[in-house]
């Protein structure tokens, strides 16, 4: 058994579930603040709520910091996320190519990372009949709440369900800076743990992110469809 293993980010990786997200949140904020959604201007739009989204590091920081919500506020809307992405019928459409892309990978472990909740990302995969292609999904309810993103605990954790911490070369694939930063943090915990594992990060820019050039921390590559993940997967492994 080798390392070499392909990990994915779910939301703007896999599916785009913008209008989802945004559906789903409408929904649950009004219900933990007893609030109507219109009444948060990061609700009204697409955009405004995309791009608040888009600074927070993490759920958790979205919650308390853009919407004001205390601790205990924020661990309900915790509780409740897979409650109410479950009961919302908002279409999450997988990403033209991911099909393809993860059949032509399959000779490796593949795994999801991701702050959804692990049930609802199990359904949309079922749904769009990609989920036996992972062997390990883990969502926010499987990483302490201070261990979110960008902390690499949930991905040390895909990873070590998937191949045991061999040796061998890790490809972690995201939308978001937040991945890019994970994958540092995964970084310093391997060179710590003294682990002969190689992790290469992959910026997934055929989304709603336009790309890397205002990130602080950037991957190894950007990609600006699915298919050339195929491509720098070969070429890193030399094959």
């Amino acid at each position: 058994m080798n390392g070499n293993a392909i990990l994915w980010d779910y939301d703007g990786t896999l599916v785009d579930s913008r209008q989802k997200n945004l559906s789903v949140n409408r929904t649950l904020i009004a219900h933990v603040t007893g609030k109507p959604a219109d009444s948060y201007a990061l609700l009204r739009s697409q955009e405004q709520f995309e791009a608040a989204d888009a600074r927070s590091k993490n759920w958790r920081d979205f919650y308390l910091y853009d919407f004001g919500f205390s601790e205990e506020q924020t661990n309900e809307a915790g509780r409740l996320w897979t409650e109410f992405n479950l009961q919302d019928d908002t279409v999450t459409p997988v990403f033209a190519g991911i099909g393809e892309v993860l059949a032509a990978l399959d000779h490796h472990p593949q795994g999801v990372i991701s702050q959804n909740g692990r049930a609802m990302i199990q359904a949309t995969l079922v749904g769009a009949g990609l989920v036996h292609h992972f062997g390990a999904i883990i969502g926010h309810e499987e990483v302490p709440s201070d261990q979110q993103k960008p902390a690499p605990t949930g991905l040390l954790a895909c990873l070590d369900l998937l191949t045991r911490l061999q040796p061998g070369t890790v490809f972690y694939i995201g939308d978001w800076q937040t991945d890019a930063l994970q994958a540092v943090k995964a970084r310093e915990v391997i060179k710590e743990r003294g682990l002969a594992i190689d992790l290469v990060s992959i910026g997934a820019f055929y989304g709603a992110t336009a790309g890397d050039e205002s990130w602080t921390t950037k991957p190894d590559y950007g990609v600006r469809h699915p298919e050339e993940i195929i491509q720098i997967v070969r070429d890193t492994l030399g094959r």
